[in-house]
C-alpha cells in the first residue's frame, strides 16, 4: 500500500505543476463568469428587497419581483455549476432573463397606466416605479449581452481562458 502511494505521487497528475495549471484554468473560467455573477447578484437583491416591501403591504404584485429574484438566483447557481463543470453556456438563465424583461416591462407599463398602488405603493409617483423597472431591465439586458458574447467566444476574457487551457493541456 505504501509503495502504491509513492507510485501515485510520482504520477504526472499529482505534481505541483498539475494542480497549479488546474487552478489557472479554473481562475480563468471564473473570470469569464464574474460579470454575470455580480450583475445577477445585484438583480437578485434588488428584486428581493422589492419583494419584501410588497409583501409587507400585502400586495399581490409581489409575484413579479419574486419571479425576477428567482431568475437571478437560478443564474447564480448556473454560474457556479458552469465554473465547476466547465460549461460555457447557461442553460436556463438566458431564457428566464428574457421572460423577466418582458414581465418587468409589463410592470412598468401597468405602473404608468394604473398607478403606483399595485407594484410601488411605497413611492410617491408612478414615474419612479417605471424608472426602477428600466434600471432592472437595463441590468438584465447587460447580462444577456454578456451571455451572448460568452457563447460566441467574443468576450474579453476568452483569449486568456483559451491560452491557459491550451497551456495546461499541453503540459499534462
Amino acid at each position: 500500500r505504501v509503495h502504491e502511494g509513492i507510485r501515485l505521487k510520482n504520477h504526472p497528475e499529482h505534481t505541483q505543476k498539475f494542480y497549479y495549471d488546474e487552478q489557472l484554468v479554473r481562475g480563468a473560467r471564473v473570470n469569464r463568469f464574474m460579470y454575470v455573477r455580480y450583475t445577477s447578484a445585484f438583480i437578485f437583491f434588488l428584486n428581493l428587497s422589492w419583494f419584501v416591501l410588497l409583501l409587507s403591504v400585502g400586495s399581490w404584485g409581489s409575484v413579479a419581483p419574486l419571479f425576477n429574484a428567482l431568475t437571478a438566483g437560478i443564474a447564480l447557481v448556473e454560474c457556479m455549476v458552469g465554473v465547476a463543470r466547465d460549461y460555457e453556456q447557461l442553460k436556463y438563465a438566458g431564457k428566464l432573463y428574457l421572460v423577466s424583461i418582458v414581465l418587468t416591462a409589463l410592470v412598468a407599463v401597468f405602473t404608468l397606466v394604473m398607478g403606483r398602488e399595485m407594484f410601488f405603493p411605497f413611492l410617491t409617483l408612478p414615474v419612479y416605479g417605471a424608472a426602477f423597472c428600466l434600471i432592472s431591465i437595463a441590468a438584465e439586458l447587460l447580462v444577456l449581452r454578456r451571455l451572448k458574447k460568452m457563447r460566441d467566444h467574443t468576450d474579453k476574457r476568452y483569449a486568456r481562458y483559451a491560452k491557459v487551457s491550451a497551456e495546461a493541456s499541453n503540459i499534462s
